[in-house]
């Protein structure tokens, strides 16, 4: 049977998270769980990193409840660009890029052939992290130009473009491949 908080937008739970209701926390943890984790696991190599990742954005989202601001941006947007950007301070600590879980792409795929999966894998690996972050967020989450553009902190015109580059080069790179 469905929860209350199940039948909430995710604006008004983080509205009543920003009030100090757990289980407005709790319900919000659970519908984002998959996705948020998904979106880590893709973007890094190592499970006992992409957990980590996972843990602190949620952390995050608790202690800076207060930064969120309605109508500002989506809760989805919002999360998002906490991950990324954790997901960048790791990279940047490490000195390195994040790198692609082949993985975990394979799995989204559900369609694809396992020769195409690694096809796509291997593209997606030589596309800039720029162009990489938004075709992850935009085709693969579901995440439209305006909240693309809020988890990226550009504007959704930048937005909509990267996401077309990253698309065009996709292309280009699988026809060669």
């Amino acid at each position: 049977m469905a929860s209350e908080n199940d039948q909430q937008t995710d604006e008004v739970l983080m509205e009543q998270v920003q009030a100090g209701e757990e289980e407005a926390f709790a319900a919000l943890f659970s519908r984002y769980r998959l996705p948020l984790y998904g979106y880590i696991r893709r973007m890094v190599q190592r499970g006992e990193v992409a957990d980590e990742l996972f843990q602190d954005s949620f952390l995050n989202v608790h202690r800076f409840r207060a930064s969120w601001k309605p109508g500002q941006s989506s809760f989805r947007a919002w999360l998002f660009r906490i991950a990324t950007n954790l997901i960048r301070d790791k990279g940047r600590a490490q000195q390195r890029r994040p790198e692609l879980l082949s993985d975990s792409l394979v799995a989204s795929v559900p369609h694809a052939d396992p020769l195409s999966k690694m096809a796509l894998e291997r593209a997606l690996s030589q596309l800039p992290e720029n162009l990489r972050d938004a075709f992850l967020l935009g085709a693969l989450e579901g995440l439209d130009h305006h909240e693309l553009a809020l988890a990226l902190s550009i504007e959704p015109d930048n937005a909509r473009a990267r996401l077309s580059r990253a698309r065009s080069r996709l292309r280009e790179l699988l026809e060669y491949s």
